[in-house]
């Protein structure tokens, strides 16, 4: 499968993640928080990220950016929970930065599995028969 980032500064959230993206078959790197997220997005190179959008240190929206400014084509989710403070703008600004898709915490298994196939089916190479 593919190695897949989490970044969530809640121990139990991101765990909770981890394990349903490993028993899918996918190598999970998590982080605590945004700048961690930066640093082991650039040892692994995964090819999806799951970024909580409110951590301490740097944000979900800040490692977004950065991704992005260093030109990363790699697919990042955006979550949050539905009840933070101006959560629907802070979902369309993370889209707007660049993310991909976003999720409302908690996060269903059968959601974060179907987001997680859709966005690295289009990162994969199509495998086309020679004619």
């Amino acid at each position: 499968m593919a190695t897949v980032l989490v970044v969530e500064d809640e121990a139990r959230a991101r765990e909770a993640i981890a394990q349903v993206l490993s028993a899918a078959g996918h190598a999970v790197v998590q982080a605590v928080d945004g700048r961690q997220g930066l640093d082991r997005f650039h040892h692994h190179r995964p090819r999806l990220v799951f970024t909580d959008i409110l951590m301490p240190e740097r944000d979900g929206l800040e490692l977004i950016t950065a991704l992005r400014g260093d030109e990363v084509n790699v697919p990042i989710v955006a979550m949050l929970e539905p009840e933070a403070a101006q959560a629907e703008l802070l979902l369309d600004l993370a889209l707007a930065l660049g993310a991909n898709s976003v999720l409302l915490k908690p996060v269903l298994v059968s959601e974060l599995l179907q987001t997680a196939s859709t966005l690295l089916a289009t990162t994969l190479p199509s495998l086309k028969p020679r004619g």
